[in-house]
């Protein structure tokens, strides 16, 4: 794992990325139908949770772009720059994320399996190095199915039964 740390400065575009995205985020489920019309109690209209975690991503951007200007990084005019090696995790998770998202949810895959297949996969490839390199890759495979299960089986639990929330 590479543990250099990264510049302000690019600390500085990712909370700026990460704000606008929580911004855009909380708009969205702002302006989501609050179902007045059905006398549902407020805490479980459609939009709560994600305006809620818009706030918290806008939160963790926000302490992002004030720990990037404390460290300089409104001094620093290099852009960071940017290539597969140095950057393989964040890419590897969004074609993972895509492939959630547009291949497995609505694919006849009940949807705590498509997240259990999910899961496992994500925690897989990213303990993948350090397993092969020690030889517990099987072990790496089991470890990553029982999270998997247990995490597909305990998300589809809360939105379902806790949230209300008609799942796929």
């Amino acid at each position: 794992m590479d543990d250099r740390k990264a510049s302000p400065f690019a600390d500085l575009i990712s909370g700026s990325v990460w704000l606008v995205l929580a911004i855009a985020i909380m708009i969205g489920s702002w302006k989501m139908d609050r179902l007045l019309h059905l006398k549902v109690p407020v805490y479980t209209a459609p939009g709560v949770v994600p305006g809620l975690l818009g706030l918290a991503l806008a939160i963790m951007g926000a302490l992002l772009i004030l720990r990037s200007i404390r460290a300089g990084a409104l001094g620093q005019r290099a852009m960071p720059t940017f290539s597969f090696r140095t950057h393989w995790r964040l890419l590897t998770a969004i074609v993972l994320c895509f492939a959630y998202a547009l291949g497995l949810i609505g694919s006849g895959l009940p949807f705590w399996l498509a997240t259990a297949v999910f899961i496992a996969v994500f925690v897989f490839v990213f303990q993948y190095e350090e397993r092969k390199a020690v030889g517990t890759l099987v072990r790496g495979a089991v470890v990553a199915a029982a999270y998997g299960l247990i995490c597909g089986g305990v998300i589809f639990y809360v939105f379902q039964e806790v949230f209300l929330v008609r799942l796929p």
